[in-house]
C-alpha cells in the first residue's frame, strides 16, 4: 500500500506538471510537446502500477511499458533538437519517428491473433527493433547535446551561466533515462506472466522517486522548459523610474570589497547605485549613443556627468556583465527590432550590422548568436 501511494503521487505529480506546461503552452514560445508526451506516458505509468490491485490497470500496465520503451528516446531526441533551435512549431515529417513504435504497438496490441511460435518470434525481432532504435536515438541525442549545449561557450558571463543551467538540467535527462532505457530493455526479457510481480520490485520506488525529484524541479525552476532565451524576451520596454534589465543588474549593497579604492568609493556612491542604473537604462534604450562604433564607458560617463570610475564601479560590482558586453547586449536587441520592422526588406546584413554599431558583419554575426543563440539569418527566418 506505501509503494502504492508513492507511485499514484509521482503520477498526480506529472500531471499537474502536464497541466501547468499545457495551460501556458500558447504563451511559452519554448515549451515542447514531445517532452509533455514522454511525461504523459511515464505518469500514466506510474497511475497504473499504483492501481495494480484493479485487473483492468494490471492486464494493461504492460503496454504503457512497452510505449514508453518505445517512445523514450524518440521524444528525447525531438525534444532536445527543438530545446537548441528554440523551435516552436512541431513539423509534419517528425512524426515520421513514431512509425516504427506505432507499428510495434500494434503488433503487441494484436498479438492474440498469432500463434504462440510466431509471438516469440516477433518478440525476438522486436526486441532487436528497439533496442537498435533506441540505440541510434541515444547516439544522435549524444551528438547534438554534445556539439549543441554542453561544449557551448559564450562571452557573456551571463549567457554562460543560463548555458551550464541547461548543460545540468539535460545531463541529467540523457543520463537517467539512459540508465531507464537500459532496465526496460532488460525487462523485456522477463516473460510477461512475472513482469507483474517484477513491477513490485524494490527498485521501483526508487525510479518513482527520481521523476518525483524531475517535475519538483520543473516546478520550482521552470527555465529548463525554456531552452536558449532570446534576447527579446529579456529586455523589456524601458519604464520611467524602473530598473529594465533586472536580469542583468543586481543591487546587493551588503559587498565585502577587498580593494580599498572600491571600498572608499562604495562608501561615497552606495546611495546613488540605483539612480545610475536607471540613467544608464534610459540612455540605452532612449539614445543612439550605444549604436556608434567608438563608444566607450568613457564617453558615457560623461554623458552621465559622472566619473569614469563610479560608472566602472558600478559594471564591476552590480553588474553580471561588462560594459562592452552590455553594449553588444543592447546593439543586439536594436538590431532585433530594425529586422522586425522589416529593415532588411531594403538592407542587407552588413548595414545592418554597422547601424547597430559593429564595425562589420563578423562581429556582428558572432556577438548575435551568443546572445541569441541563432545566427541573424536563422533569427529573421523564424521571425518571418
Amino acid at each position: 500500500m506505501f509503494f502504492n501511494l508513492i507511485y499514484l503521487t509521482t503520477a498526480i505529480f506529472g500531471y499537474i506538471t502536464i497541466y501547468l506546461i499545457g495551460f501556458k503552452f500558447k504563451s511559452n514560445r519554448n515549451t515542447n510537446l514531445f517532452l509533455v508526451i514522454f511525461f504523459f506516458l511515464s505518469s500514466t505509468r506510474f497511475f497504473f502500477i499504483g492501481m495494480l490491485n484493479v485487473p483492468f490497470f494490471a492486464n494493461n500496465l504492460y503496454f504503457f511499458n512497452a510505449a514508453l520503451t518505445l517512445t523514450t528516446w524518440n521524444c528525447l531526441y525531438l525534444y532536445f533538437t527543438h530545446l537548441i533551435q528554440n523551435k516552436t512549431e512541431i513539423k509534419a515529417k517528425e512524426g515520421l519517428h513514431f512509425i516504427i513504435p506505432l507499428f510495434l504497438l500494434s503488433l503487441a496490441v494484436f498479438q492474440f491473433l498469432w500463434t504462440d511460435s510466431a509471438v516469440k518470434t516477433l518478440t525476438v525481432i522486436a526486441i532487436g527493433i528497439i533496442s537498435s532504435m533506441n540505440l541510434i536515438y541515444f547516439l544522435a541525442s549524444y551528438k547534438i547535446l554534445s556539439k549543441n549545449i554542453w561544449n557551448r561557450k559564450s562571452e557573456i558571463a551571463l549567457i554562460n551561466k543560463q548555458n551550464k543551467a541547461i548543460t545540468k538540467w539535460t545531463t541529467f535527462l540523457f543520463v537517467v533515462f539512459s540508465l531507464l532505457t537500459f532496465i526496460f530493455i532488460i525487462r523485456f526479457f522477463v516473460p510477461k506472466e512475472k513482469y507483474l510481480y517484477l513491477g513490485h520490485n524494490n527498485y521501483l520506488w526508487i525510479l518513482a522517486l527520481i521523476w518525483i525529484y524531475i517535475y519538483l524541479k520543473i516546478l520550482s525552476d521552470p527555465q529548463f522548459l525554456y531552452g536558449y532565451d532570446v534576447l527579446q524576451s529579456k529586455v523589456k520596454e524601458y519604464k520611467k523610474y524602473s530598473i529594465v534589465f533586472d536580469n542583468i543588474w543586481k543591487l546587493n549593497y551588503n559587498l565585502d570589497i577587498v580593494n580599498v579604492q572600491d571600498a572608499i568609493l562604495k562608501e561615497k556612491i552606495q546611495n546613488n547605485i540605483e539612480n545610475y542604473i536607471i540613467e544608464i537604462e534610459h540612455l540605452a534604450l532612449r539614445s543612439n549613443l550605444f549604436f556608434k562604433e567608438a563608444f566607450s564607458a568613457e564617453d558615457l560617463a560623461n554623458k552621465l556627468s559622472i566619473p569614469k570610475s563610479h560608472l566602472l564601479y558600478v559594471f564591476k560590482y552590480h553588474s553580471n556583465v561588462s560594459f562592452s558586453d552590455f553594449k553588444k547586449i543592447i546593439r543586439i536587441q536594436k538590431a532585433i527590432g530594425l529586422m522586425e520592422e522589416d529593415y532588411l526588406k531594403s538592407n542587407t546584413m552588413e548595414s545592418l550590422a554597422i547601424d547597430v554599431g559593429f564595425s562589420s558583419y563578423s562581429p556582428f554575426f558572432k556577438s548575435f548568436k551568443t546572445i541569441t543563440g541563432l545566427s541573424p539569418q536563422e533569427y529573421c527566418n523564424r521571425v518571418n
